[in-house]
């Protein structure tokens, strides 16, 4: 079967379109819902243009963007405490090249549990509390929450954020419909509204 809204197949009993995440209805064999006959079918639009056109798609990334602010803050003002509370005991003993080596770890660190809190929200409740709170959430191929890998590699990006922003250009130049990453159409993992 095909998604109805942008033309892509479709694995049977499949929730979700793999590729643009639109929710899918099944019919009683558990195959998705076809394009009517008689109706043409639209030519997708690729991420960048729906992007750029649709004010579905603008709202969509929008709301991608505010989860993660969210989801950063959640993670990186208790990292922040906690990095000026040792940076105040460094600056204390005067110990100059210890506070380097501490600030260059912590911001290892920071990243690392960013990634870290993603993966395991979005594996084992579909979604982050930022993408919670948008009403956004992750899944996989079958429409279930994605496992660790694939919530690994979805996230690998957010270790850097020109990183990220390449993962979502480049995913939205490649993709038809607006909803993934490349990272995402490489898991096959969407992030979908709920």
């Amino acid at each position: 079967m095909f998604c109805p809204k942008c033309g892509q197949q479709v694995p049977d009993g499949a929730a979700f379109c793999p590729s643009c995440g639109a929710p899918l209805k099944a019919t009683a064999s558990g195959a998705a819902t076809a394009q009517p006959a008689g109706q043409a079918q639209a030519s997708p639009l690729s991420g960048i243009d729906a992007l750029t056109k649709e004010s579905t798609a603008q709202r969509y990334w929008l709301n991608r963007l505010l989860a993660l602010i969210v989801d950063a803050l959640i993670v990186f003002i208790p990292l922040v405490i906690i990095t000026v509370i040792v940076a105040v005991f460094v600056a204390i003993s005067g110990f100059t090249p210890f506070g380097i080596i501490v600030g260059g770890f912590v911001s290892i660190i920071w990243y690392f549990l960013f990634i870290l809190y993603n993966m395991v929200m979005e594996s084992t409740y579909g979604a982050s509390f930022g993408k919670r709170f948008f009403h956004l959430k992750v899944v996989s191929k079958s429409g279930s929450n994605p496992n660790l890998g694939e919530a690994f590699i979805r996230n690998l990006s957010k270790i850097y954020w020109l990183l990220l922003l390449l993962d979502v250009i480049v995913g939205l130049a490649v993709s038809k419909g607006y909803q993934q990453k490349y990272s995402d159409k490489f898991m096959g993992t969407s992030v979908v509204p709920t």
